[in-house]
């Protein structure tokens, strides 16, 4: 969505055009405090990574619930598995991090984050060994949380929660105002392919049927009304048995072309159909 800067830009522009200058400094104030960060999925992570780094619990868990609001609650329930294996691979994330700050295991945000915590956690099963943490004298060492330590670990958690957003940020409906490019750009090519039809000369019926022109029409329709390309699937975070949600997550490219009834997920049928 590396368009959404550009519209920003336009609208401020169109605003001091109009003398708004009030609404300007409102919209300005808005942009800086834009959590979605313009959905720029590298600067999602960015703020993520640094909640985790300085251990702010409370930003990283009002980060991830805005998230969760804005798309997260509106995909398909049988991905959500998917998705809450990455929100909890953050929070072990957060829990290697400042176990490796200054204090280990036993210092006060490896607490802060198992006191807090420990309502939403203590019944999962995956959690049990956590909370064992603070009395485990080399984490990095031990069975139960060495894969944890490990760089390749670490990255491919990142890897997943981006390729996460980059998924879901591409198939969402977007505003008019965001895709006039898209729109601008489809007309040229019908009338491009108009212009070339009107200049053959009519050879065969073939070529000149109004069928076969119309399938050609259909053919950009198609394009414009199916599911937008999509990127990989999730990278898989090599852990704890979680086969389930790991089937779940590597089979996102197929669960998105379906999720054509969903609020947000949905195709953009309605200006679709409207252009043909």
């Amino acid at each position: 969505m590396a368009h959404i800067q550009l519209v920003d830009e336009l609208v401020r522009e169109y605003l001091l055009f109009r003398g708004f200058t009030t609404t300007v400094k409102a919209f300005d104030n808005d942009l800086k405090s834009d959590k979605d960060k313009g959905f720029r999925v590298d600067k999602i992570v960015e703020q993520i990574v640094h909640y985790i780094n300085v251990s702010d619990l409370n930003g990283l868990k009002e980060y991830w619930s805005h998230l969760d609001s804005l798309v997260f609650s509106k995909l398909e329930i049988h991905v959500q598995p998917a998705v809450r294996k990455i929100e909890y691979s953050l929070y072990k994330l957060y829990l290697v991090t400042a176990a490796q700050s200054a204090g280990g295991v036993r210092n006060e945000k490896v607490a802060e984050f198992l006191s807090k915590m420990l309502p939403e956690l203590q019944g999962q099963s995956e959690w049990r060994d956590w909370f064992m943490l603070p009395y485990v004298q080399k984490p990095d060492e031990n069975p139960s949380f060495s894969l944890y330590f490990t760089r390749a670990w670490q990255d491919s958690v990142l890897v997943s929660l981006h390729n996460l957003l980059a998924t879901v940020f591409q198939c969402m409906p977007q505003p008019t105002l965001t895709s006039y490019e898209s729109d601008a750009a489809l007309v040229k090519r019908l009338q491009d392919e108009i212009t070339t039809l009107k200049g053959k000369p009519q050879l065969t019926t073939e070529k000149t049927s109004p069928i076969c022109h119309q399938s050609r029409l259909a053919q950009y329709s198609e394009r414009l009304s199916g599911p937008l390309p999509l990127v990989d699937d999730f990278s898989a975070i090599p852990s704890e048995q979680f086969e389930g949600g790991v089937r779940e997550a590597r089979g996102l490219r197929g669960l998105l072309r379906q999720m054509g009834g969903s609020p947000v997920m949905g195709r953009k049928t309605g200006r679709s159909q409207s252009q043909n």
